[in-house]
C-alpha cells in the first residue's frame, strides 16, 4: 500500500502519518511501528484523516483488544498480523 493515514491536526502545522489510525468515539489513536509510538488525540483537535480507501476498516473489522477498536480506521495490516488474523477469523464465519 502506498499511502500512509495521515492526520491533519487543528494545531499542528503539519500534517503527521502514522501505520494506522483509529477514529474512536471521542478521541483518534494513532499508532507507528518504526519508530514505535503511540498517540492519543482529541476528536475536535482534528481537522481530518486521510488515507487509502483500500486500508479502511469499520466496526468489526477493528476488534475492541486493539487499543480499544474504532468506529473506523485506516490500517495497515500488513504492519499488524493481529489484523489480519481477525480479518481471516471474520471471512470465514458463516452466517
Amino acid at each position: 500500500m502506498n499511502m500512509r493515514p495521515t492526520v491533519y491536526e487543528v494545531d499542528e502545522y503539519e500534517p503527521q502519518e502514522f501505520d494506522c489510525v483509529l477514529v474512536q468515539e471521542s478521541v483518534v489513536v494513532c499508532l507507528r511501528k518504526e519508530p514505535r509510538l503511540a498517540r492519543v488525540i482529541p476528536l475536535d483537535k482534528v481537522n481530518h484523516v486521510d488515507g487509502d480507501p483500500r486500508m479502511l476498516l469499520s466496526g468489526p473489522e477493528i476488534p475492541d483488544s486493539f487499543y480499544g477498536g474504532g468506529i473506523c480506521g485506516y490500517i495497515d495490516t500488513s504492519e499488524y498480523p493481529e489484523i489480519e488474523a481477525h480479518l481471516a477469523e471474520i471471512e470465514r464465519e458463516e452466517y
